[in-house]
C-alpha cells in the first residue's frame, strides 16, 4: 500500500529514538529517491557529478539511483556515466523538457530529486531536500539561489534581469512567491510529480513545474542554494528560452490573457451596438452608422473569439483536474452541453438571417439606394460570426470535457 511505503520510509529517515545520524532508508527493492539528471554533451562534468551523489549516498546512508537521461550527446557523457555505475536511459528529441520527462519515466524511486549534469549545483543537499519532503510534508522542495545570495555565478543577464523578471511574472499571474522559479535542483515526490504532469519540451519544464505545483495546491518550499562555476558550454538561449517560458505563463493565466481582454472587447462591441441601435452616438448632429457598426462588428467578433479562446484553455486546465474547485468552471459543466450549445447559436443565426433578410428585402425596394439605417446590417453580421464560433467552440469544448464528466461520474 503506498501509505505502508510512506511510513516504512518516514520511520527509516527517522531511525529509532535517542540514535544520532540516521541512514536515509527504504525497505525492499525499491530506492528511496531517484535522482535525475539531463545530459547533453558534459563529459567535463558529469564524472564529479555522479561521484558527488554517489558520496552523499554513502555518507547518509541514502538507499538511491542514480539517473542519466542522455539527449543525443556527441561526446562521452553516457560511456562515463555507465562506467561510473549511473543507469543511462536516451531521449532523442531534443530539448531539456524531453530529457527530464524520459529520465523521471525511467526511475524507480518513491522521491525523485533532479539536478543538471554541469557541474553547478551541490548535491551533497540532497539529505537536506529529503528531510524537507519526508519529515516535515513538503511535497515540492525547489533550490533557491537569490535567498543566501548563492546567484554569483549566474550570467549577469539572467542574474539581475532575466530570471528576476520571469519570477515576478510568475508570482504576480499565478499568486505564488518564489525566489527563483528557474532553479533547476529540485525534489519532489512520485505522488506529486504525477499530479503536475508536466509537458513541456524545453527549458520551460522547470517554469511548468513550479506553476502546476502550486495550480495542484502541493505544499511548496525553497532551500538556499548556492550555484556553482559551470562546466563547459551552456544550453541556454537567452532571448529564445525567456520568450517561450514567457508564453508558457500566459497560456497557463487564461484569465489575464484571454478572459479580460475579451470581456472587455465583447462589451464595447455590445455597447457600440446599442448605442447604434438607440441613436446615441452622433457626429455633427448625424446619426453614426455604417462604418461606427463596423468597428462594433469587429469588437464584438473578436472578443467573443477571444473568450472563446479563453474557455478552450480554461476547460484544458479543468481536464487536468487543476481546477477542481473553480465554481465557475463546475458551473459551466452543469449547464452547458454540445445541444444546447448548438440550439444558442442557431437561434443567433435565424435572428441574425431574418435581419439581413428584412434589410436585402428593404434595399431591393428602394431600388438600391443606400439603407436609412445601415447598423442593423452590422449587428446581423455580428449575430452570424458569433453564432458560428459559437458552434464551432462547443463541439471543441464538448470534446475537451468528456474525461472530467466521466471522472466525476465514476
Amino acid at each position: 500500500m503506498p501509505g505502508e511505503n510512506t511510513h516504512e520510509a518516514r520511520r527509516a529517515v527517522e531511525g529509532p529514538p535517542g540514535s544520532g545520524s540516521q541512514p536515509l532508508r527504504i525497505l525492499g527493492n525499491t530506492p528511496l529517491v531517484s535522482v535525475v539528471m539531463p545530459c547533453l554533451d558534459e563529459e567535463e562534468a558529469i564524472g564529479s557529478c555522479i561521484e558527488s551523489i554517489q558520496r552523499t549516498f554513502s555518507d547518509a546512508g541514502i538507499d538511491g539511483e542514480i539517473i542519466v537521461c542522455d539527449n543525443g550527446s556527441s561526446d562521452n557523457s553516457a560511456l562515463i556515466a555507465e562506467r561510473l555505475g549511473a543507469r543511462v536511459v536516451r531521449e532523442s528529441l531534443r530539448g531539456y523538457g524531453n530529457a527530464c520527462v524520459r529520465g523521471f519515466a525511467g526511475a524507480r524511486g518513491q522521491y525523485l530529486i533532479m539536478g543538471d549534469a554541469d557541474g553547478t549545483y551541490d548535491f551533497s543537499l540532497i539529505p537536506r531536500f529529503l528531510d524537507k519532503l519526508i519529515n516535515e510534508g513538503y511535497d515540492f522542495v525547489t533550490g533557491s539561489r537569490y535567498l543566501d545570495g548563492g546567484d554569483e555565478h549566474i550570467a549577469t543577464l539572467h542574474r539581475f534581469f532575466g530570471n528576476p523578471a520571469l519570477t515576478a511574472i510568475l508570482n504576480a499571474l499565478f499568486k505564488t512567491s518564489y525566489s527563483d522559479v528557474y532553479c533547476g535542483l529540485r525534489g519532489f515526490s512520485r505522488e506529486a510529480y504525477d499530479r503536475i504532469r508536466p509537458v513541456s519540451t524545453g527549458m520551460e519544464f522547470n517554469l511548468e513545474l513550479a506553476i502546476n505545483a502550486a495550480k495542484a495546491n502541493l505544499r511548496i518550499t525553497e532551500v538556499p542554494i548556492k550555484l556553482g562555476r559551470r562546466k563547459g558550454e551552456s544550453k541556454l538561449h537567452t532571448f529564445r528560452d525567456g520568450w517561450r517560458s514567457l508564453r508558457m505563463m500566459l497560456l497557463y493565466s487564461p484569465n489575464y490573457l484571454f478572459l479580460w481582454p475579451g470581456s472587455l472587447l465583447l462589451l464595447t462591441g455590445a455597447s457600440i451596438h446599442i448605442s447604434l441601435l438607440l441613436g446615441w452616438i452622433t457626429w455633427d448632429g448625424r446619426p453614426a452608422s455604417s462604418v461606427t457598426g463596423v468597428f462594433a462588428t469587429i469588437f464584438s467578433v473578436l472578443g467573443f473569439q477571444v473568450l472563446s479562446l479563453g474557455l478552450h484553455v480554461k476547460v484544458y486546465s479543468w481536464t487536468r483536474r487543476f481546477d477542481e474547485s473553480n465554481t465557475t468552471l463546475e458551473w459551466f459543466s452543469r449547464y452547458f452541453s454540445l445541444e444546447r450549445g448548438l440550439a444558442f447559436s442557431l437561434i443567433m443565426m435565424i435572428a441574425g438571417g431574418i435581419i439581413l433578410t428584412l434589410l436585402v428585402h428593404q434595399w431591393l425596394e428602394s431600388s438600391m439606394l443606400p439603407l436609412p439605417h445601415p447598423e442593423w446590417a452590422s449587428l446581423a453580421a455580428t449575430l452570424i460570426i458569433v453564432a458560428c464560433v459559437m458552434a464551432f467552440t462547443s463541439l471543441c469544448v464538448s470534446a475537451m470535457s468528456m474525461d472530467s464528466r466521466r471522472d466525476k461520474q465514476g
